[in-house]
Formats: C-alpha cells, sequence, structure tokens
C-alpha cells in the first residue's frame, strides 16, 4: 500500500475521521463523507463513469476495522499521528477480483482506495480519482 493525498488542501485541512457518510445516489454518485473533530468534512465524490462498465464504481465496501486488521500499512507510526492518512493499494484481493472482468488495456488502470475511518475501512474500487470537497463547519 502507498499513502495516498487526493489533494493539498485535502492533507492540510482533515485530521483524524471521527465520523463518516457514505450515499449513494443517480445523480452525485458514490460520496464518502469524512468528518473530523473540528466538524471539518471532506467529500470525496465519485461521479464519473468507469470506462468499460459505465458505472460511477466498480465496487464499494465499509468492513469493520477488526476483520480488516491484516491490512499493514506503509508506516505503523502513521496510524499514531493526528493527520488522516488515505491509501492506495497496489496489489490486492480486492482488487484483483475484478480485473479478470475488464480488458487488458483497462484493468491496469483500476485503482484500489482505502479510507480509513474510526469504526472500521470504506475501500472503492475505480479508474479515476474522486472529485474532493472541502467544508468547514459544515455541522
Amino acid at each position: 500500500m502507498t499513502i495516498w493525498t487526493p489533494t493539498k488542501e485535502f492533507a492540510e485541512e482533515l485530521g483524524i475521521a471521527i465520523n463518516f457518510k457514505l450515499r449513494v445516489d443517480p445523480k452525485s454518485g458514490l460520496v464518502i463523507t469524512l468528518i473530523d473533530s473540528r466538524k471539518i468534512e471532506v467529500d470525496f465524490i465519485y461521479d464519473s463513469g468507469v470506462k468499460y462498465l459505465g458505472d460511477r464504481v466498480v465496487s464499494f465496501r465499509y468492513t469493520s476495522e477488526i476483520p480488516m486488521s491484516y491490512l499493514n500499512y506503509p508506516k505503523e507510526s502513521v496510524r499514531d499521528q493526528f493527520a488522516l492518512h488515505l491509501f492506495k493499494a497496489v496489489d490486492s484481493d480486492y482488487l484483483d477480483r475484478f480485473k479478470p472482468l475488464f480488458p487488458d488495456n483497462l484493468a491496469h488502470r483500476l485503482e484500489h482506495h482505502i479510507y480509513p475511518v474510526d469504526t472500521g475501512i470504506i475501500e472503492v474500487i475505480c479508474d479515476y480519482e474522486p472529485k474532493v470537497v472541502i467544508n468547514k463547519g459544515a455541522h
């Protein structure tokens, strides 16, 4: 896994996510909202179509933290810092499940995005990075 910083602003603004929202709707696609202790919300919006499939994402899932404890973060100390770190897995069983469904020239574009949240892990398989929108004081 590698540390993933979607935007510089995201890295500067959001602390560790203490809450999250996950919604899917036909107009805005998949939206993952991470919320930190200062009530800063960051939306990760998957609203483009995946090439070949046409859906917004290939797959997404949420799993509680205990079953996902096998994940090896790039640096164990990353989890102890105050900043939130997101990850991309370059080789994962989850990603490997979907690659055979795509032609070779598109399969290599698939990405596995990992969002650690207070109670677990949100994962997305897709072939593009999401839009990032920062909402300060949204609550």
